[in-house]
């Protein structure tokens, strides 16, 4: 696979946040010095003018495939994707792009995974209260439950190799398969190395969110459940 950095941004009536975003992604790609791409993956039918944003911005536009959740954006990116790191972030301007320097270094280092962690020392999250309170129960859970030793198992702002995600046989179909993607690869070998970079978690921009309380807590608990017999079984 040719040396590079794919980012793959899902996104469901972002057109607004990405206006701004892609601009400085791409300054900060350009910088690293090696070949790269923006996948901007939109919903199955355009809902917004994501598609014209993406040609004026320079980033590729990408129909989801499968269905509209976040599940179905991150399986169609990951098949997308041609370089060989891989960088998933959001598309409503929570993640800065300044730290793909910094994921990107980290990675040639020789580690498996470089995690954006709100959690890790010096990282901080701007979100409120009753979300930051959902979020440490989140992470103390699945910390618990899989032994994963990983101050945030949640953000989905990572790098990782392009190669490694594609051999994965991802299920969900919510925002839980973050966490999905977390255990599977932690279980694919032993001595799977995994760095946390810190960042700071920024409230988006404009629009509003997609997750839905109700859909999320059930979601969670259900992948809870699968993940626990699929660890059981040794199977990633």
């Amino acid at each position: 696979m040719t040396e590079g950095i794919s980012v793959v941004i899902p996104s469901y009536q972002e057109g607004e946040n990405l206006r701004n975003i892609l601009p400085r992604l791409g300054e900060r790609l350009a910088a690293t010095g090696v070949p790269y791409e923006i996948l901007c993956v939109d919903t199955m039918e355009p809902l917004d003018d994501t598609e014209s944003v993406c040609g004026e911005c320079g980033a590729t536009y990408v129909r989801r495939a499968g269905g509209n959740n976040y599940g179905d954006a991150i399986r169609t990116g990951f098949r997308t994707a041609q370089y060989s790191y891989m960088v998933v972030m959001d598309g409503d301007g929570s993640h800065d792009p300044k730290c793909i320097q910094e994921f990107y270094d980290a990675i040639r280092e020789g580690h498996d995974l470089i995690i954006g962690s709100r959690y890790t020392k010096g990282g901080d999250t701007e979100n409120p209260f009753i979300l930051k309170a959902m979020s440490y129960v989140l992470n103390v859970t699945y910390r618990l439950m899989f032994g994963i030793k990983v101050k945030d198992v949640s953000d989905s702002y990572r790098m990782y190799r392009t190669e490694q995600v594609r051999s994965l046989e991802l299920e969900c179909d919510n925002f839980d398969i973050v966490e999905e993607i977390l255990i599977k690869l932690s279980m694919s070998r032993k001595g799977y190395d995994i760095k946390e970079v810190p960042i700071y978690f920024e409230e988006r921009k404009a629009g509003v969110s997609k997750r839905k309380l109700g859909r999320f807590i059930l979601s969670y608990i259900a992948t809870i459940r699968r993940l626990k017999k699929i660890q059981r079984n040794g199977r990633p």
